[in-house]
């Protein structure tokens, strides 16, 4: 038998060439001593990979990092700036400009909930000096407008504020106290821890009152400790 090595086409895989080369072993060797070396196998394939390869989906998470700033907001009544003082309210002295007063107040609260407009004394009021007053009203708050006063004359300016009785179920606006904290509905008890120097007692007119200072006093409920402030004057009271 002669055998002719035929010439044998690449294959595709590896398994189809190693049995083209078993089949020629064993028909050329058929049996005789002599064994053929065949040329040894590729230790290594090469596989054919795509150039480019499609892009890699990366899921990217991104950390929300809170700013320095709180977003937490904290809601202050306008009232609050507006501080009982003896010598004015909020940031505003007796003796300040009328009009300028007004202004102030209403950008805190909104327009006013009455205003008796510039009125002789002699008509109402009688207990203010001057030649003419004006209250203007923002709820339980009444800023009191003059021409004479202990603080200023000849002009209109601001003379004093009264801050209650409470007309509904509480206090409007909300907010005015002391520096030391008391308002409408503080306790007798804390009135006196706070300033230990007022002064408790009974007025003739308004009854159960306290005084803070001369420019700064009110009305109580009874000189209990339990009792509780109703009404506050600041500057020149004019209106009880």
């Amino acid at each position: 038998m002669v055998c002719q090595h035929n010439k044998i086409r690449p294959t595709k895989g590896l398994a189809i060439v190693i049995a083209v080369a078993v089949f020629i072993l064993a028909a050329c060797g058929g049996g005789g001593a002599t064994t053929e070396t065949l040329a040894p196998l590729p230790t290594s394939l090469t596989t054919t990979l795509p150039t480019t390869l499609p892009p890699m989906t990366t899921t990217t998470t991104l950390a929300i990092v809170p700013s320095s700033t709180s977003s937490t907001s904290t809601t202050v009544s306008p009232g609050e700036t507006l501080v009982l003082r003896s010598d004015g309210l909020g940031d505003s002295l007796f003796g300040v400009d009328a009009a300028g007063m007004i202004t102030i107040v209403a950008e805190l609260l909104g327009k006013p909930d009455s205003d008796s407009g510039y009125v002789p004394t002699t008509k109402k009021y009688k207990l203010c000096p001057g030649t003419q007053v004006r209250s203007v009203r923002w709820g339980d708050l009444m800023l009191m407008f003059g021409d004479e006063s202990g603080y200023a004359e000849g002009r209109l300016h601001f003379f004093s504020w009264n801050y209650g009785p409470v007309a509904g179920i509480a206090p409007v606006p909300m907010g005015p106290t002391t520096d030391g904290d008391i308002t409408l509905g503080s306790t007798v008890a804390e009135l006196l821890r706070v300033y230990p120097s007022a002064e408790i007692f009974m007025d003739d007119v308004a009854g159960a009152s306290f005084s803070l200072e001369s420019t700064l006093s009110g009305i109580l409920s009874d000189q209990s400790s339990d009792g509780v402030v109703i009404a506050m004057y600041g500057g020149n009271a004019c209106v009880q």
